[in-house]
């Protein structure tokens, strides 16, 4: 490698601007920025939905379970207030019977029967609202007398309508107990005459004492309120409440036509913000109302949320660290570059734009180190080598290396800064170049010593020709300018008002009448010379051309030395100088034979005028150099304009034209001016009136001669015709085509738009220009796009019209989708021009997409639909089926090939339990009802279907919905809830709701024609003893161990026995005779005696009981009644025996 290579420059490298090098650096990594944090947004939106579906799958799965919630708790509800209805309708039949006697037991019964403090008390109050009987006070004080209900609403209820239900009140503050309850309220009544009312005053502890076994803590809750809103008891805070009612906006009481729902909303009470469940009880004015606190049934999910967010965000945070912190390393490396770029550019710059070369000399070196360059200058060969001292000397020209090398000399001796020097060399054809060489020292060894000198060099010769070509142009320059008809000139006007010639041609003798040096000292001896009614406009117009710097133009009258008077005609563009001076360059001229011609010219345009005059025309002129413009008599008539001034200024003129049109006219004046072209344009006109006429304008620029007389101005022709008729004729015609909805257009062969109607003008001129003329290419979005159009407009020349859809670019710049229609303008030419209709389908093709993706999105959501979904169309045929469908019915084939099935094809493959319900075969289905049903498949799995009928907004038939689910586990749920409903918890057996239950069908058997039945009271003799000396769970063995006895083969399967409450039991012997009962009655009793019952420790007994039996007839409590003095009989009379009822007697009552 030459030790000069490094300095060498490289020709094939382009120089590419900084600027823009650095702005596409700097866009890239915002681009790259942005793809960060275009891609975060997404990640985030992405991260949010999932979020929100996340709690929105939480609240629903808690609304469930708050749902199944107040279902059971419905349930056990509507079993405790049966058995409080049982209760009071019991009390107030005994009542009504005997009040005296057997009643007092019967209240004993009731409040030994339910938990200490569950009834407050019992009290009778009669037809008039007295308190006479109340379980607190058997004997009441005299002033109980004075104690009254009538004013309360649960009396009065009974009173106003006075039919055998229970009737529940608010809760109230009881005037004899003194505490709060709820009333259960039963009318007494002797016959249909209203005695009086049974009060059960239940307290609201005991109501909410069953919700608070379930929520034992937190903030959830159960209430229990009336349909009216009223509290009747709450899990928690029930105190707050008993005089409250729940807010009226409540889902229950604005909807009071639903079973169940649920809400969400916040408590007034606690403030907690619950989501609700509610469940109103079957035959009972009573809901049951369950809520979950929404915080801690969100707390997992919204502390999954919360991590899950400081998660995400600290990875964000750190992954836009990062990538920021990549970009400034980016950034820095790049200006690093572009600064080291600069540098190379600015030294390439130097050497390319000086056109340099370089070269470098060692002195204890022989040759010189120069680049490329040197051979491309000199002509020779790069295999020369680099050149010596001694080379130099033979190639330079005599007369210059003394000098050369004496440059050199008195820089290495330190004499000059840098050594500078020019000469010639001779080029390898034989011609001499001039070289410019310049260089420094750039490494000593010691002072004095010199080692390296460097430098460049350039090719001077050009710049030596062109100051020969210089000197020889200035020569000839003075020749010509000499030639030119006319005086070029500079003249100077002078701060202090004084003027001067510094430059004037030869010729300004002749035309000004002064020779170039008086000129050249004062300009004043040509103003003398001016004609005297000219001079003082040519003085101002100088000065206002000064003023302005606007460039000079000025016509006058010069008087010569001889007395000739000729016109003159001056030119100049003035600058203005550092002192305030003025300076202009101009040219002036002869003008007389241009006046002569323009004085022909008005006589010619006289004529012409007559001319017009026959034809309605009328004739006008533009003189561009004075601005003014001439119109004849006709046209100031054509606009009502008779009787005033024919000439007027261009800016005038100006006015006259309608402002839509000025832009227009003018840019097509001025090309038509420039191309001396005739034009022809149709223009609105002001009238006198006020009105726009429509008028057409011809010109053209007039002939040569007649301009030359203007000087540097331009003389316009034209005529002026009238064309408001026809223009009406034609907007008429535009106006069909502007008015239509569509945009239209007509196309050449050659694809150019020849005719565009308003709309297509509006929708696709992006400039605000006409289309017309413009190709069609221009409505594309791109060139593809107008290739399938070109196909389009040869397939209407062969077939006669063509339909197609295409985006096309609108004048927003936007993409939309039209209908394009061609058809033939003339069908008798298929090679002459189309017309092209197009309509704007954007919106229905957007709508058809949207409904495409509603559609999408509905078909996902219905196959996670969390049970089975069908649609039928109006004809019965499956239009959508999901899998849970298939396989809640388990469908032998999948939910795809279900879609589009018939209906008989539909029937055929449903179970045969679910083929009824089919409209078709059932006609007990209204189309316009929705139903629901529930049925058990073979597999003995239970489903329950919705079915809901689909409308069009008029009304029609569409179409049915059907909704299935498997409800198998809720039912079997249900059936346990309904079992420990119904069953003795201790025993197993019946207990007395579900025992009295069936009593009461078993009563009205023979009403249907059925054969009676027979009740067996069992009561175990002397059970208390063993309860005392055994303990209660010996007891409890001894109840068991009754309870297996019953359950045994001693009683058919349609026997019920039931644990009436105690140690009472009974036994219900339906189409059974009394010889019968008895015969059963006496085998459990002996059953029971030879039984030996283990109570631990190894110990046993031994039980005896005493059984009543009595037929089933009448009422049901008189059944009960009677078999309950047989039994009475039975312990009276030495207990262990059976003792049979005598149903034809009165039944005989205790003693008090």
């Amino acid at each position: 490698m030459q030790p000069f290579d490094r300095l060498s420059t490289f020709p094939d490298t382009v120089l590419h601007p900084q600027p823009a090098s650095r702005a596409t650096g700097l866009w890239r990594i915002a681009a790259a920025l942005a793809l960060v944090l275009v891609c975060g947004g997404i990640y985030w939106g992405q991260l949010l939905a999932q979020q929100r579906d996340q709690r929105a799958f939480a609240e629903n799965q808690a609304q469930l379970r708050a749902t199944q919630m107040s279902a059971t708790m419905a349930t056990q509800v509507e079993t405790l207030v049966g058995g409080l209805e049982y209760l009071a309708r019991s009390l107030a039949m005994t009542y009504e019977a005997e009040p005296k006697q057997y009643f007092p037991l019967a209240v004993g019964t009731a409040l030994s029967s339910f938990p200490k403090g569950s009834i407050a008390q019992i009290a009778i109050a009669n037809a008039a609202g007295e308190i006479v009987y109340s379980s607190l006070d058997r004997a009441l004080p005299p002033q109980a007398a004075l104690v009254s209900i009538a004013d309360r609403e649960h009396f009065r209820a009974h009173v106003l309508r006075a039919e055998p239900r229970l009737y529940i009140s608010r809760p109230v503050l009881g005037r004899v107990s003194g505490q709060w309850s709820v009333q259960f309220t039963y009318p007494v009544l002797h016959g249909e005459q209203f005695k009086g009312v049974v009060v059960l005053s239940i307290a609201p502890d005991y109501l909410s004492s069953h919700f608070r076994e379930v929520f034992t803590e937190g903030k959830d809750v159960a209430l229990l309120v009336r349909s009216d809103g009223s509290y009747l008891a709450r899990s928690h805070q029930q105190e707050a409440v008993l005089h409250l009612s729940v807010p009226p906006e409540r889902d229950f009481l604005v909807h009071p036509e639903q079973v169940r729902g649920h809400y969400q909303a916040k408590a007034p009470i606690d403030g907690t913000e619950r989501l609700y469940a509610w469940q109103r009880l079957h035959g009972y004015p009573l809901i049951v109302s369950v809520g979950l606190e929404r915080a801690r049934v969100l707390a997992a999910t919204e502390r999954s949320i919360r991590e899950s967010r400081i998660r995400n965000a600290a990875g964000t945070v750190m992954t836009m660290a990062a990538a920021l912190w990549i970009a400034l390393l980016f950034v820095r490396q790049r200006q690093s570059q572009m600064r080291l770029e600069r540098h190379r550019q600015r030294y390439q710059l130097a050497l390319e734009g000086g056109k340099l070369g370089t070269w470098e000399w060692t002195t204890d070196e022989a040759h010189f180190q120069v680049d490329e360059r040197w051979h491309d200058l000199l002509g020779t060969p790069a295999s020369q080598g680099p050149p010596s001292l001694a080379n130099l000397h033979e190639r330079t020209h005599p007369d210059d290396w003394a000098a050369w090398r004496a440059a050199l000399d008195a820089h290495v001796r330190g004499e000059t800064e840098t050594f500078d020097a020019e000469s010639r060399l001779r080029h390898q054809d034989g011609t001499w170049r001039w070289i410019h060489v310049c260089g420094r020292i750039i490494q000593r060894a010691a002072p004095g010593h010199p080692q390296r000198i460097t430098g460049t060099y350039a090719d001077a010769t050009e710049r030596y020709a062109a100051e020969a070509a210089r000197a020889e142009l200035q020569q000839r320059l003075a020749k010509l300018v000499a030639q030119v008809p006319g005086t070029v000139y500079q003249y100077r006007l002078d701060p202090d008002g004084s003027s001067h010639f510094p430059y004037a041609s030869s010729s300004i003798t002749v035309t000004l009448g002064i020779a170039p040096d008086a000129a050249a000292l004062n300009a004043e001896h040509a103003f003398v010379r001016i004609h005297p009614d000219d001079r003082d406009r040519v003085r101002a117009s100088i000065a206002e051309s000064a003023r302005t710097l606007a460039a000079w133009h000025c016509e006058w009258r010069q008087i010569l030395p001889n007395g000739d008077v000729r016109w003159f005609a001056g030119s100049a563009n003035p600058e203005r100088e550092a002192d305030g001076g003025t300076l202009w360059h101009g040219y002036l001229h002869d003008v007389t034979e241009q006046h002569a011609f323009t004085e022909a010219l008005r006589r010619s345009e006289e004529r012409l005028r007559l001319t017009v005059a026959a034809v309605q025309d009328g004739l006008w002129e533009w003189n561009t150099a004075t601005g003014m413009i001439s119109l004849d008599t006709r046209c100031l008539e054509m606009l009502g304009y008779e009787g005033q001034p024919h000439i007027l200024s261009f800016r005038a003129w100006q006015r006259l034209v309608h402002p839509d049109q000025r832009r227009a006219l003018f840019t097509a004046l001025q090309r038509q001016v420039a191309l001396s072209e005739l034009f022809d344009v149709e223009v609105r006109l002001r009238a006198a009136d006020g009105q726009w006429r429509w008028v057409e304008i011809r010109g053209h620029v007039a002939p040569t001669a007649a301009n030359d007389s203007l000087g540097s101005g331009t003389l316009i022709i034209g005529t002026q015709t009238d064309i408001g008729q026809r223009r009406a004729d034609s907007q008429l015609q535009h106006a069909l085509l502007d008015n239509a909805a569509a945009a239209l257009f007509v196309s050449s062969p050659s694809y150019t738009i020849e005719l565009a109607n308003q709309r297509a003008e509006e929708i696709f001129s992006q400039d605000g220009l006409p289309l017309k003329g413009r190709s069609m290419q221009w409505i594309h979005r791109d060139t593809p796009a107008y290739e399938e159009f070109v196909r389009s407009d040869e397939e209407v020349r062969r077939s006669g019209s063509v339909y197609r859809e295409y985006q096309l670019r609108v004048a927003s710049g936007a993409l939309r989708w039209f209908s394009l229609r061609g058809t033939l303008l003339d069908p008798d030419q298929p090679a002459g021009n189309l017309i092209w209709t197009l309509m704007d389908t954007t919106e229905r093709r957007q709508a058809e997409e949207a409904l495409s993706s509603a559609r999408a999105h509905l078909l996902e959501i219905i196959q996670h639909f969390p049970g089975g979904v069908l649609v039928q169309d109006a004809a019965g045929s499956a239009v959508v089926v999901n899998q849970a469908m298939c396989d809640v019915f388990r469908l032998p084939s999948r939910a795809a090939d279900v879609i589009g099935c018939s209906r008989e094809a539909l029937e055929s493959l449903m179970p045969p339990e679910a083929r009824p319900l089919q409209p078709s075969r059932n006609p007990s289905h209204n189309d316009a009802v929705a139903a629901e049903y529930e049925i058990v498949l073979n597999d003995a799995r239970t489903v329950r279907i919705q079915y809901i009928p689909i409308r069009k907004p008029q009304g029609e038939h569409q179409g049915r919905l059907w909704i299935a689910k498997d409800v198998t586990e809720r039912r079997r749920h249900e059936q346990t809830l309904e079992r420990l409903a119904t069953t003795d918890a201790l025993t197993g057996l019946a207990n007395r709701r579900a025992f009295m239950a069936r009593l009461e069908e078993e009563r009205m058997r023979p009403s249907m024609g059925g054969r009676g039945g027979m009740l067996i009271m069992l009561d175990l003799d002397h059970f208390k003893r063993v309860n005392d000396t055994w303990g209660h769970a010996a007891g409890d063995e001894v109840l068991v161990h009754l309870a297996r006895l019953l359950r045994g083969d001693l009683l058919r399967a349609t026997d019920l026995a039931g644990r009436l409450g105690g140690e009472e039991f009974a036994v219900l012997l339906p189409d059974t005779t009394a010889e019968e009962a008895l015969g059963v009655a006496e085998r459990l009793r002996r059953a029971l005696e030879q039984s030996k019952i283990h109570v631990g420790d190894g110990a046993t007994l031994q039980v005896t009981m005493s059984l009543g039996v009595a037929p089933i007839t009448g009422d049901a409590l008189a059944v009960l009644a009677h078999a309950d003095i047989a039994l009475y009989e039975a312990k009276n009379t030495g207990r262990n025996k059976v003792v049979l009822a005598r149903s034809d007697e009165p039944v005989p009552l205790p003693a008090a």
